[in-house]
């Protein structure tokens, strides 16, 4: 029986429309001792169903427990103050972020930037008759680069709002604002967070254990699987002594060990579970498919919540753009922006084929203005040494007196996601166009596409193997607000990959296996290396943005090799330990840090 170990991540509680009522506090308990002061100083107190500020500093910001944090979230606030009332978003631990505020005594209200707790750009003001002494509902939303501030006084009926935009949108925390205040109040604070629709799963990935399995980092048929799942907690208040079953809703997959603990979890906090579950995929499990799963968490108080999530089961794909391809999705990247991705038989690659897929409008219509949109794959095992080809035929806008080839005004990209998080890959030699500083679309300064005119060619990549396991691709294509083009169609799509380890040209050592215990670990774990007679043995250990963190080397002799390796200086989450064999696929192992 083959072994794969799976790591899977994912968040309680996410609602049909992928918005929920994260945080509310109406201070009724009295209680901010655990809120945290950032940016400058500022004395706050609460009482009375209130909190209470005063500083002498510009700005002083206040968030609530837990590391709470978003990057789209409508925030709305009740307060009443003399100089500056407002909220501050998308705060990071350097305090840098997004500040809105109105000050009543001076007529304006503003939406800026605050860097290293300090006041920066001003993004918009608004300059108003402001009433003083009386209550604010302040409501900042946060979309993409996107930012409104709504202001209302329920007891004049007063109503004011304006925009900006954030030129680096980015997660981060939330919470009160006040800036050299004699005297504020607040009376509730309402979050209200979105995420894409994936955004149940903030990590997943698969560890083949190659003594016995084929060490191609896929889930396939015939496989048993232990799978580990971090949970995180987003609500008010912490989970105390969290278990959860765990359930598959398709017959074709079997849960062997249903029952796994995740002790205490803070808000806003993750946590591990220490034993893990069990799953067999049948050899008759159909694969290239992803079957559903259900978890029940359970936590002390009455709590229970059940989350949904799939499994793929196969390696690697194939899309000819003519059958199978419902799994297919397309929409804009951003909120703002336009998607034109359809399914077209204006052009074909495919031998006998009549379909492809198309960014740009029917027939051969042009593309429209201000497009960010994407062509995004169903979920999908890579394997380890996976290879994307496909064929893009493609006329894109590129500037009229351009002779060198490589200026792009439009264009298209291909990039690699797993749970959410996206990452250019490049093909290749390359991409042979690069955006250039004056387009108005999506794309930076620099940055490589597909664009100009081309009949119908073959692109490749390798995709690292540090990014193997299940995941997603997704062709992305953007334009400015100035002219637009025929577009760029996609066709034949494969990802394959190796088998394994196995290399019969490779034979002078015996199949070498990579283990490590525990795993997960909290503050040291030991690798075991056996059946590599050779000398020095380096361990490359990565985080998931494929950044080395460290590389331990082992140096003793012998066909099996140990080496006790300090973890104690890398943040909790999940990383890749790998050692790279002359003539052999390299051997991946993945391991998980505990807080």
């Amino acid at each position: 029986m083959i072994s794969v170990l799976i790591l899977l991540a994912i968040v309680f509680q996410i609602s049909p429309d992928n918005s929920r009522t994260s945080f509310y506090d109406d201070f009724s308990d009295g209680n901010i001792s655990d809120w945290d002061q950032r940016c400058m100083p500022g004395n706050w107190s609460c009482s009375s169903g209130q909190v209470h500020g005063s500083t002498s500093y510009t700005p002083a910001a206040l968030v609530p427990p837990g590391y709470i944090q978003y990057e789209d979230c409508s925030i709305t606030i009740s307060g009443m103050a003399v100089h500056v009332l407002g909220m501050v978003s998308r705060l990071d631990p350097g305090d840098n972020g997004i500040i809105a505020y109105v000050s009543p005594d001076h007529n304006v209200a503003r939406i800026r930037r605050v860097s290293n707790g300090g006041l920066s750009t001003i993004y918009n003001s608004l300059n108003a008759p402001f009433p003083s002494d009386v209550w604010y509902e302040l409501t900042l939303i946060c979309e993409g680069n996107s930012l409104q501030f709504q202001i209302d006084v329920p007891s004049t009926g007063d109503s004011w709002i304006f925009s900006a935009t954030d030129p680096s949108p980015q997660t981060g925390q939330f919470g009160l604002l006040m800036g050299d205040e004699p005297s504020a109040h607040w009376d509730w604070i309402s979050v209200t967070g979105t995420g894409p629709e994936d955004s149940t799963m903030i990590s997943w990935m698969y560890t083949d254990d190659t003594a016995s399995g084929n060490g191609n980092m896929a889930f396939e048929s015939g496989e048993e699987t232990a799978l580990y799942l971090q949970l995180l907690n987003p609500e008010s208040a912490p989970l105390t002594n969290v278990f959860a079953i765990l359930q598959s809703l398709a017959p074709e997959i079997i849960v062997s060990d249903d029952f796994d603990e995740f002790g205490n979890i803070p808000v806003g906090s993750t946590s591990w579970g220490t034993g893990g579950y069990g799953l067999i995929a049948p050899a008759s499990t159909p694969e290239d498919q992803s079957y559903a799963m259900q978890l029940t968490i359970f936590a002390d108080g009455g709590y229970s919540n059940a989350v949904e999530f799939s499994i793929p089961v196969g390696c690697g794909i194939e899309c000819d753009v003519e059958s199978g391809i419902e799994q297919w999705s397309w929409n804009a990247v951003e909120s703002g922006w336009l998607d034109n991705w359809h399914i077209s038989s204006t052009r074909n690659h495919t031998t006998g084929g009549a379909q492809s897929f198309k960014c740009g409008d029917s027939g051969s219509g042009d593309y429209d203005n201000h497009l960010f949109s994407a062509l995004i794959s169903p979920l999908l095992n890579i394997p380890i040494g996976g290879e994307v080809s496909f064929w893009i035929w493609i006329d894109a806008q590129i500037p009229l007196d351009d002779a060198t080839g490589i200026p792009a005004i439009d264009g298209g990209l291909l990039q690699y996601g797993r749970c959410g998080t996206w990452i250019d890959l490049v093909p290749t030699g390359g991409y042979p166009y690069q955006i250039i500083p004056s387009s108005t679309g999506p794309f930076t300064e620099g940055t490589g596409v597909f664009s100009g005119q081309y009949e119908w060619s073959e692109w490749a990549l390798i995709i690292p193997d540090t990014l193997a396991g299940p995941g997603q691709i997704r062709f992305v294509f953007g334009s400015d607000d100035t002219g637009t083009r025929e577009g760029m169609y996609v066709d034949d799509i494969h990802i394959q990959g190796s088998v394994g380890i196995e290399n019969p040209e490779f034979e002078e050592y015996s199949t070498p296996v990579l283990s490590a215990y525990p795993n997960p670990f909290a503050e040291s774990m030991t690798f075991v290396i056996s059946g590599m007679p050779m000398g020095d043995v380096i361990i490359e250990i990565f985080d998931l943005a494929g950044r080395l963190v460290a590389s331990p080397r082992l140096s003793t002799p012998g066909e099996v090799r140990t080496l006790q390796w300090n973890g104690q200086n890398i943040p909790a989450g999940i990383y890749i330990a790998r050692i790279c064999l002359q003539g052999s696929v390299d051997i991946i192992q993945r391991i998980v840090k505990l807080d």
